[in-house]
């Protein structure tokens, strides 16, 4: 059965989401999430949980999942270094330089693919697969048939997917917004969700929230990816309560044990956090419902129904959710550009009779008419799990050699020895045995046996062994293996590969879009350029191949890690890393290098204006004004509401956000939002 991997955004909602039927959940650590704002794991925390999944049969997968530049590369080695002692059965992964270093240095972390690395196409996966990768979390923009095609393509690959949770409006890993507006790097953790922000239409002055998507929530498309055998159905929210994680757990493990849902873990959901939900990108066809989560962003919670009385101090609902003192309710009314706004209070009963209930409320507005929600419910505190679990303890081979007069113990580089008296013990006893239990009590130490291994020197049939000499020794040895440092690899130094070439400013490559299969000649180059996102793959390479015929010197700019697999099948052009496929550091640098034939350079990561290090190559600093989102939801479809019919498949609209402009261009069902210069 498809494995239901929960988010854990603390070590207490890791444990809720396993009681209520997890079978893995995955949680970043303090440094290198792509959610900085979860409270995420202590190393405390993270020897915890993998004694809990050691002990009961479960999962835990790490995220490492942000963009790392040479300056933060150590640290994250040190990171890997602590994960390559605990151990766990997965550490997702975006850098391209982190997965070389992790297959060299670090082979016993299996390494699983982000969905920050944009992979959606089967090129895609099967350039991971080549790289080393077992497992892939596929793009959230995936309808269930693209899935089902992958799957089929790629059977040797372990596949995730997203079946619940926030939609970003840009393509993960693609989108720059909170960087380009507030100077916060959603590929290192810091997303302020600028997609649920307001913008204005600058030819209407309407205001709205027109790239804040629904949230994914399915039932039947559950069951279908367990039977085209996608191994792993991944739920969005490690910034979310325990009483949620507990809610969404419940909800789809009756979905996959009963296949039905469960009425009260559906509204405890929706009552926790729920914007307008839908199935997302799984039907995703022409004339298809708006994406868009409508006029609010934020949490709706739960409808009770019209407010159908008021008084100065009070308010009347026939309510068909069950209200409680101390729930929080919400309504909403209108600011001056016409948004919503949320009113929150908690629920203080007057008189409830059957579903007719009413509530103290001061409020000066006519309220009656308007929507009443239930945004939490007193009632359903989800109980916080005990955290009092026995750390993790690594198993080692120990040998212990009997001497004449002494006791030796040996494990890793230590060696502790201990001057004891020895005579014949009274009674037959199998020292094996004797030595097996003592060693077996580790204590606090983050080591315990594993093996044994007895050398009997003594000259002694049935030694005896005093306990309390026993006793200090025993935790004499494990105090000096504690103090044996978590090994760090000695990385290797990059070497000078090749003397790239200085690419062009990057805005001259740039026609309609930041790619183009139009060529641009710059010092007797001619450059083509791939688009980061494609759903008709062998049509794009079909179209490069034909763009670049009966040109010389074509120079081909990658932009997606599929495009790689485009550049192996074709060694007689050249080659560079485009802005999407990102060189965050000199092992990225490395790992494209070997892989892609005839690289003549590359740009560097936009978010960093240096490096540091030595490099394969010298990349060429940016000076570019990147998209601020590539969406596949259509800007025209989901925010104007235009039908699909008679597209012109070409379309631009334009609006700001303060003092800021912005053109939404819209192409062949794929938008892509640009600041004006």
């Amino acid at each position: 059965m498809i494995e239901l991997a929960l988010p854990a955004g603390s070590l207490e909602t890791a444990l809720t989401a396993f009681s209520y039927g997890a079978d893995a959940v995955y949680f970043g650590l303090k440094e290198f999430s792509a959610r900085k704002g979860a409270v995420n794991f202590s190393e405390e925390d993270l020897s915890k949980i993998k004694s809990y999944a050691l002990k009961n049969g479960k999962k835990i997968y790490v995220t490492v999942n942000t963009l790392i530049d040479d300056k933060s590369m150590d640290s994250c080695i040190d990171l890997l270094s602590m994960l390559s002692f605990y151990g766990c059965d997965g550490v997702i992964i975006q850098d391209l330089g982190l997965a070389r270093i992790m297959r060299k240095y670090f082979s016993s972390l299996p390494i699983h693919g982000s969905t920050q690395l944009a992979v959606h196409t089967i090129e895609g996966v099967k350039e991971l697969q080549d790289l080393g990768f077992e497992r892939v979390v596929l793009s959230r923009e995936l309808s269930l048939k693209e899935i089902e095609k992958i799957r089929k393509a790629c059977p040797d690959i372990e596949l995730k997917a997203f079946i619940h949770g926030a939609l970003c409006y840009g393509f993960s890993g693609l989108c720059s917004a909170s960087f380009l507006k507030c100077g916060r790097s959603a590929n290192g953790g810091e997303c302020a969700q600028i997609c649920r922000s307001w913008f204005e239409d600058r030819s209407t002055g309407e205001r709205g929230y027109f790239f804040s998507l629904e949230d994914l929530r399915v039932k039947d498309e559950l069951i279908k990816l367990n039977e085209i055998g996608i191994d792993s159905a991944k739920i969005e929210g490690r910034l979310k309560s325990p009483e949620y994680v507990a809610a969404v757990t419940r909800y789809y493990r009756t979905i996959l044990d009963e296949g039905r849902i469960d009425p009260q873990s559906e509204l405890d959901i929706t009552t926790s956090f729920s914007r307008k939900h839908g199935n997302g990108y799984f039907d995703y066809r022409k004339n298809r419902p708006s994406l868009l989560s409508g006029s609010y962003p934020g949490h709706m919670g739960a409808l009770c129904g019209n407010i159908i009385r008021q008084t100065p101090n009070s308010i009347t609902i026939n309510s068909k959710v069950k209200i409680e003192n101390h729930d929080g309710l919400q309504y909403f009314t209108s600011d001056r550009f016409g948004l919503p706004l949320s009113n929150k209070f908690s629920a203080n009963i007057l008189k409830a009779v059957g579903n007719t209930v009413t509530l103290r409320l001061e409020c000066d507005e006519n309220l009656t008419g308007l929507m009443l929600y239930k945004i939490s419910d007193s009632t359903r505190r989800e109980k916080t799990p005990s955290v009092q679990i026995p750390l993790f303890r690594k198993p080692v081979d120990i040998k212990i050699t009997l001497n004449k007069d002494e006791i030796v113990a040996e494990a890793l580089s230590k060696r502790v020895k201990r001057s004891i008296a020895l005579q014949e013990a009274k009674k037959q006893l199998d020292v094996d045995e004797v030595l097996t239990k003592h060693f077996s009590e580790s204590g606090d130490s983050r080591y315990t046996l594993k093996n044994l291994e007895f050398i009997n020197n003594s000259g002694l049939k049935y030694p005896f062994l005093p306990p309390s000499i026993m006793k200090d020794f025993r935790r004499e040895f494990y105090s000096q293996l504690d103090e044996i440092e978590i090994k760090r690899p000695v990385i290797d130094e990059t070497k000078k590969e090749f003397e790239s070439i200085t690419l062009p400013d990057r805005k001259l490559l740039s026609k309609d879009l930041p790619w183009s299969f139009e060529s641009t000649m710059i010092d007797n180059r001619n450059y083509f350029t791939f688009p980061p996102i494609t759903f008709q793959e062998e049509n794009l390479f079909s179209t490069m191949l034909d763009s670049v015929r009966g040109y010389e010197n074509v120079t081909i700019g990658l932009n997606n890690i599929s495009q790689v697999r485009f550049a192996k099948a074709h060694p007689e052009y050249d080659y560079f890393i485009d802005v999407f496929l990102y060189l965050s550091n000199r092992f990225s640098a490395e790992e494209l290098f070997r892989e892609v034939p005839n690289l003549i350079g590359g740009y560097l990561w936009f978010e960093r204006g240096e490096k540091s290090g030595p490099w394969p190559f010298e990349p060429t600093v940016l000076s570019f004004n990147p998209p601020v989102f590539i969406s596949r939801t259509c800007y025209r479809h989901d925010a104007m509401g235009l039908s699909c019919t008679a597209c012109p498949q070409k379309e631009d609209f334009h609006i700001k956000q303060m003092d800021e402009n912005f053109t939404v261009k819209v192409r062949n069902c794929i938008t892509v939002v640009e600041r004006d210069n």
